[in-house]
């Protein structure tokens, strides 16, 4: 079997952008002490890395969080993190055409993610919906009082035109 490398990239909340090629069976935790190693003003073992809102675990490897196969190599960096600062929405339509995951913070307004999920989907137009209440881009997950524990469950109705 011909050998294969994959590149990991960790953004940082300064926007600093810290990438290793690797293989996918090699331990993430290579890629956390490279990224120490090239910004020595964050302490070595301070911070969260994050890879689709979960917490990076360094003993595993890109296999194990199918990065390969998801084809997304984005890893997040969070110098200062408190458990309540994130939370992470999943945008689902109703057909379940398209899935959108991400990890947002607490106070951001839900337009970013709005417009995230419309670069991401086949849709330009619809309604968000969380627990059956519509919701507008100029909430919060803290206004909606949305915890970081776990996944947060956002419905989009898409209006079909045509």
């Amino acid at each position: 079997m011909p050998l294969f490398f994959v590149t990991p990239v960790v953004t940082d909340e300064k926007g600093r952008k810290v990438n290793r090629t690797m293989q996918p069976g090699d331990k993430l935790q290579d890629l956390m002490d490279f990224y120490y190693a090239r910004v020595p003003v964050v302490p070595y073992g301070e911070g969260v890395f994050l890879y689709r809102g979960e917490r990076v675990d360094g003993r595993r490897t890109p296999l194990n969080y199918d990065m390969v196969k998801n084809g997304d190599y984005q890893i997040e960096f969070f110098y200062e993190m408190k458990p309540s600062t994130f939370v992470t929405l999943t945008v689902t339509d109703v057909k379940e055409d398209a899935v959108v995951t991400r990890t947002m913070r607490r106070t951001e307004r839900l337009q970013d993610l709005m417009d995230f999920y419309y670069a991401m989907a086949p849709y330009d137009l619809g309604t968000f919906f969380f627990n059956l209440k519509k919701i507008s881009g100029d909430q919060t997950p803290m206004d909606l009082e949305m915890e970081g524990d776990e996944d947060q469950e956002i419905d989009f109705i898409p209006v079909l035109i045509g």
